[in-house]
């Protein structure tokens, strides 16, 4: 009887301690989230104001105190030269692949509203004129055990990019080739929506990554219209930090995909349209 007794209270022990550990267990984890996914956001905010500041740069002479106050306000130094000045901005999280963020990097924590992702910018201002604007989101979708190399080593997330680029030569070289090629593949005539018309030009090329990948690539041109540039820089950055994941390209760059979904049917190709890029596509 006594040895039950004994047995018993062990037994209770050992549960009561077990029932401890799985507790702070969940607490770290918990703060690991709140900390981890505060920062997230925050970086997901200074992303947009960053965007939107970018959208807002006119063609031809930036005014180089509003380029300036970009740059401190990012904590990015000027790089010049006699003739040139350039700005390299980077916001993200969980994008590098070494310390905390091995752990950060499991596709389980997709499901809590933390994924890598990553904005770059890049600015290049050459003799008071605004040459080359170019700009990447890149955001990370998991949920998946496509790839696995242990507990604390993440494994393999897909990825949803779009770059945008503002630049007067490649614009022009994009929208020749542009235009043969649709010339040329086009089904239906006659009702054709002219890329670069607009000074707009969206694509859609293969991306082959690592746990795989779509992409759209905007090209604009510098003087193009407010609207075009408004289509061009309208990324969606909460799908970065939402709780329920972007799985489409229409719903990280919703304007963009319009555009080339608009300019595909004019040519009478077949273009995806998932259920996710309805109307209401902003989380």
């Amino acid at each position: 009887m006594l040895l039950m007794r004994t047995f018993i209270r062990r037994i209770g022990l050992y549960g009561w301690h077990t029932t401890i550990c799985v507790a702070v267990l969940a607490s770290l984890l918990t703060l690991l989230w709140a900390v981890s996914y505060s920062i997230s956001v925050h970086q997901r905010r200074q992303a947009e104001r960053l965007l939107e500041q970018v959208a807002g740069l006119q063609s031809g002479t930036p005014n180089p105190s509003t380029l300036r106050q970009i740059a401190q306000h990012s904590g990015v130094k000027e790089h010049c030269t006699p003739d040139s000045c350039s700005y390299d901005f980077t916001y993200g999280f969980g994008f590098s692949d070494s310390g905390l963020s091995r752990i950060l990097r499991r596709t389980e924590w997709d499901y809590v509203g933390l994924r890598p992702w990553q904005v770059t910018v890049h600015i290049e201002v050459k003799n008071g004129q605004l040459r080359d604007v170019a700009s990447r989101a890149v955001v990370g979708r998991g949920r998946g055990w496509l790839f696995n190399e242990g507990l604390f080593s993440g494994n393999m997330w897909a990825w949803l990019m779009t770059s945008i680029r503002s630049n007067s030569e490649a614009f022009e070289q994009h929208a020749r080739l542009e235009k043969e090629y649709d010339q040329q593949q086009a089904v239906s005539t006659g009702h054709q929506i002219a890329r670069g018309s607009d000074g707009l030009i969206v694509g859609k090329p293969n991306v082959d990554t690592p746990g795989s990948g779509q992409a759209l690539t905007v090209e604009l041109l510098p003087t193009a219209p407010a609207e075009s540039r408004r289509i061009a820089f309208d990324v969606n950055l909460r799908c970065t930090t939402s709780m329920s994941p972007c799985t489409e390209l229409c719903q990280l760059a919703p304007s963009a995909w319009q555009s080339y979904s608009a300019v595909q049917k004019s040519n009478g190709w077949w273009v995806e349209e998932p259920t996710e890029c309805g109307p209401a596509i902003r989380q």
